[in-house]
């Protein structure tokens, strides 16, 4: 397309290709912010999520304003660097918000039947709560990196109801730790359907531990903080928290081994800790075999599926007496 004329009464309205890649070089300046809106909310209307925007590296100048731009859309979910084969820091592939409602009827739905079909059960209400967390972590994720995962049925099941398997494992009124909390998972979900526990959300994202005390104020939680610390720190304070947790939990944060170099120090006796993967665990148990057998841990692996996707996850639960481990 060729720059539009100096007078703006005779410009020619910007038409835009319904494509998955626009190139702004070949644009006028000043049409970029107008083209962006009406470039993406007709991808949105053609069903097109994900798209990538080629602005050039330059000196970042072009970059700065997409972005900037990008940040107040409402159709944005998500936008980060391309990958090296697709622009690198050339391109910027954005994730738009997909046309489901966090507070439909709809997305409760496949919470509910979610969660009946992994054998448990939601109140309403926490899947009410559920949907304001899930709002706000799509707002705060258009400026924060705070999560990958922005398809609303896809973060139904691999972020909240991935969060239940925990409940069962965990008794009555315990103090518990979330490392690397990040987005606010298992930890928030967690506090909405176990409000008895007592949590500690962690995170070495200060931008990310913003965003948790702005969701636990949203939400009203009780008996819930979130800090800007690493675990190593927690021992290293005035008042180190040593041994000062019943539960540990981290999803998918770190390899075991540095999992359990974090929370041993912090886990009481009789304790647990809990890591959450995604993926087959032999590897990692066999990577943490020396500092399993130091520390006489006795080990459980928990698998289960996410339903819809059809998803393996596991549990690794490794517990430091045999008090704990009757616990679960």
């Amino acid at each position: 397309m060729q720059k539009s004329p100096d007078n703006a009464n005779d410009r020619e309205p910007v038409k835009i290709p319904i494509e998955d890649v626009l190139d702004l070089h070949t644009f006028a300046p000043r049409d970029i912010p107008g083209l962006l809106k009406e470039y993406l909310n007709a991808c949105r209307k053609a069903g097109i999520c994900s798209v990538r925007i080629i602005h050039g590296k330059g000196k970042g100048f072009l970059k700065d304003r997409v972005r900037g731009l990008l940040k107040d859309l409402p159709v944005v979910a998500s936008f980060s660097d391309a990958p090296y084969d697709a622009g690198g820091w050339g391109a910027t592939i954005v994730e738009l918000a997909r046309d489901i409602d966090f507070e439909s009827a709809q997305w409760a739905d496949i919470l509910d039947k979610g969660a009946r079909a992994m054998g448990m059960c939601l109140e309403q209400a926490q899947i009410a709560r559920f949907a304001i967390h899930a709002r706000e972590l799509m707002i705060w994720n258009r400026t924060t990196n705070l999560t990958a995962i922005t398809d609303p049925v896809e973060m139904a099941v691999k972020q909240f109801l991935d969060t239940l398997p925990l409940s069962p494992l965990l008794p009555p009124g315990l103090r518990v730790l979330d490392i690397g909390s990040g987005g606010g998972f298992p930890g928030i979900p967690l506090k909405i359907i176990r409000p008895d526990l007592d949590l500690t959300l962690i995170d070495a994202s200060r931008k990310k531990v913003n965003f948790l005390k702005h969701v636990i104020r949203t939400l009203h939680l009780k008996d819930i903080e979130a800090r800007h610390i690493r675990a190593e720190g927690l021992i290293g304070e005035p008042q180190p928290e040593v041994r000062s947790y019943d539960i540990i939990v981290s999803k998918a944060v770190s390899k075991l081994d540095t999992f359990l170099d974090q929370a041993i120090p912090l886990l009481r006796r009789p304790g647990i800790m809990i890591a959450m993967k995604g993926r087959a665990v032999e590897s990692e148990l066999e990577a943490a075999r020396s500092r399993i057998k130091a520390e006489s841990l006795i080990v459980t692996v928990k698998k289960y599926r996410l339903p819809d996707f059809d998803i393996e996850r596991f549990l690794i639960v490794l517990s430091n007496a045999q008090e704990a481990a009757d616990l679960s």
